[in-house]
């Protein structure tokens, strides 16, 4: 007769297993309108996300045994180095599908070979055997988790360092990059992580039902959060989706002439690079010409819209520093745009940096 703690095992991951199949079903079929017309560039990895939440029915044979030692073997296998190799994927599949990112194909490959390896095995060895454990090497999971950990910081880097650098350069690459969600998404994912760890430590059934149900609950939060798209791009402004994300095509000479004007008037001679909070869009709506062709000349033209801001902002520091030799620099710095001296500093070395490199 199973106990009352192994029903609660168990019933925890039939919850997890019910609730991942939802939402493998509504990652698939629902999308936004009017998105849904061009999936791959506003739902990137959503294939992916499915097949993920799918991999969940492998712990049918725990669900259905949940006193086999075996099962139980397969329930910490899956939530520990088989959920974060998902998380690898999930990250890679999304982030690395905006950036157009094929690099990492082969070797998550790879990877992923004795992680699936492990998990068939794990599966068959349940069904068949039942409670004949003995021998599974245990150890080989945490050495698959280990690997699998720093696949999974790797990646989480990788797609912060992108946040960073469109994040610096407000967005000016005309391929936008969600930089909230990947910062949201990276944190849900390192705490995902030292959840599998602790379940993994504890080998506790008890401890692995309650953190199939967080599991479940983060599955669903994610799902809710990733339904409208985090691309920044205006429906209108879609392209078909068998392209790369692309910047509309390049205005005419004469257009190009007008827009540049344009900024100018903006940027310069209405001094909006002394406003510390300025954005793309700021300019293109004080403009009035479309956020993509102002990121594609910004981007064209100076280098990108954060060199060329902050350019005209450490030459004003210079210009207030000549006119004003008894004034502080602080005051200096905040008259020209930056918040803090440590902003200062910061942009100045990175454009001085960026400066020798091209040389």
């Amino acid at each position: 007769m199973i106990s009352s703690v192994s029903y609660f095992c168990g019933l925890s991951a039939a919850v997890f297993i019910a609730i991942a199949l939802a939402m493998a079903a509504v990652r698939w079929f629902h999308m936004c309108r009017p998105y849904d017309r061009n999936p791959k560039y506003y739902y990137p990895g959503r294939s992916f996300v499915a097949a993920v939440y799918l991999c969940s029915l492998t712990l049918l044979p725990y669900v259905l045994q949940p006193d086999s030692a075996d099962a139980w073997f397969l329930a910490r296998l899956f939530f520990f180095p088989v959920t974060l190799y998902n998380f690898t994927i999930l990250l890679y599949a999304y982030f690395g599908g905006v950036m157009g990112w094929r690099k990492w194909h082969a070797p998550l490959i790879v990877i992923g070979f004795p992680v699936s390896v492990s998990l068939v095995a794990a599966v068959a060895l349940a069904f068949v055997s039942g409670d004949q454990v003995a021998v599974v090497f245990p150890w080989v999971m945490y050495i698959v988790g280990t690997i699998i950990t720093g696949v999974c910081f790797a990646v989480m880097w990788l797609v912060l360092r992108w946040a960073k650098r469109f994040d610096e350069d407000e967005y000016s690459n005309p391929t936008d990059f969600p930089v909230v969600f990947a910062r949201r998404w990276s944190v849900m994912v390192a705490v995902n992580m030292a959840l599998c760890w602790a379940g993994a430590v504890a080998n506790s059934p008890v401890f692995l039902a309650v953190l199939s149900l967080l599991f479940s609950g983060a599955s669903v939060l994610f799902i809710i959060t990733a339904l409208h798209p985090h691309r920044n791009r205006p429906v209108e402004e879609e392209v078909d989706a068998s392209l790369e994300p692309a910047s509309k095509p390049a205005p005419p000479k004469k257009k190009q002439k007008e827009i540049l004007d344009a900024i100018h008037t903006v940027v310069v001679q209405q001094e909006a690079f002394l406003d510390p909070h300025l954005t793309i869009q700021d300019v293109a709506d004080r403009s009035g010409y479309s956020r993509s062709y102002i990121a594609g000349l910004f981007k064209s033209e100076f280098g990108g819209f954060f060199p060329y801001i902050n350019s005209l902002r450490l030459q004003h520091v210079d210009a207030y520093m000549q006119q004003h030799p008894a004034a502080p620099l602080q005051e200096a710095l905040e008259a020209s745009g930056f918040n803090s001296r440590q902003t200062y500093y910061a942009v100045k070395a990175r454009l001085e940096k960026t400066q020798i490199q091209t040389i």
